[in-house]
């Protein structure tokens, strides 16, 4: 008989069919074996659901949960986390693959530092063209200031949103009302006021990679307005503005600005190919 869970397992999902299989196998085969996996199925029209209701049947730890209506990306990942009564959480994408004590030793080191509030390991990004290491899962410590720093001065793919975290903690750090691009960034930042991000030394997670448009050409499609499609991190500047301390957003404010106009840059690259060596520069 596994002990009471201490761990809930997030996923949310859309038309995920293809890859999901290969998740939720490595999930089910973590060392540390006592969690709860929900997933929310976000309205799919692939073979999803139908997958997740298999796996649902044959492991009692697995909760399939089909949304009436479609939450956005956004609205699912809180959804998941808010759904989570367990004293540590985590999120997992339907593409991912977990090595098998990637909970196990995050667990043990949230469990030797109190104050932390997220452990996550090094990441590799498996896309079409090979893998490639991840940015964005250093250590965050030190005062609350210089962690903020730290992280916008560096995101990188901000692949510790995929760490194992303190769920109440955590779900103080994802208010409603944060619908923006980038607003993994917004939780990011919260979260950084409650404690210290921790890292493993080991790759223990691989994440499916993206084109490098891919993002950009989402935003298009999904966002009517002229100026947040060539500002595409304006509305998560002016939400990090309205939701931070004044001390802190005052510190990270000119990082979350130049941020703004890499963005700017990047998606003009893709709007305009003919521009794109001198936009490079």
């Amino acid at each position: 008989m596994r002990p009471e869970p201490d761990v809930t397992i997030g996923m949310p999902v859309r038309n995920g069919g293809q890859e999901i299989r290969g998740a939720l196998d490595s999930l089910l085969g973590q060392s540390k074996g006592d969690f709860r996996l929900i997933i929310s199925d976000n309205q799919s029209t692939d073979d999803t659901v139908a997958i997740c209701a298999d796996y649902a049947a044959r492991d009692s730890r697995v909760t399939l949960v089909q949304q009436p209506e479609n939450r956005g990306i956004c609205g699912n990942f809180r959804y998941v986390l808010m759904a989570a009564n367990t004293p540590f959480f985590m999120w997992a994408c339907h593409d991912d693959l977990w090595a098998p004590d990637f909970i196990a030793a995050n667990h043990a080191q949230l469990m030797a530092h109190p104050q932390a509030i997220a452990c996550g390991s090094r990441v590799t990004m498996i896309g079409p063209d090979g893998s490639r290491p991840s940015g964005g899962t250093e250590p965050l410590r030190g005062p609350v200031t210089e962690r903020l720093v730290e992280f916008f001065r560096s995101p990188g793919e901000a692949s510790r949103f995929y760490s194992l975290y303190r769920t109440a903690a955590l779900q103080r750090s994802f208010p409603e009302g944060i619908d923006v691009f980038g607003y993994d960034w917004i939780v990011l930042a919260l979260t950084l006021l409650e404690g210290e991000y921790l890292e493993l030394p080991e790759v223990l997670l691989k994440r499916g990679d993206h084109p490098a448009d891919h993002y950009h050409r989402s935003l298009v499609r999904g966002q009517r307005r002229w100026l947040y499609r060539n500002l595409p991190h304006l509305p998560m500047a002016m939400t990090l503005r309205r939701v931070l301390p004044p001390e802190q957003w005052r510190a990270i404010r000119p990082l979350v600005l130049r941020r703004n106009m890499i963005e700017a840059l990047m998606y003009a690259r893709y709007r305009f190919p003919r521009l794109a060596p001198a936009l490079r520069r």
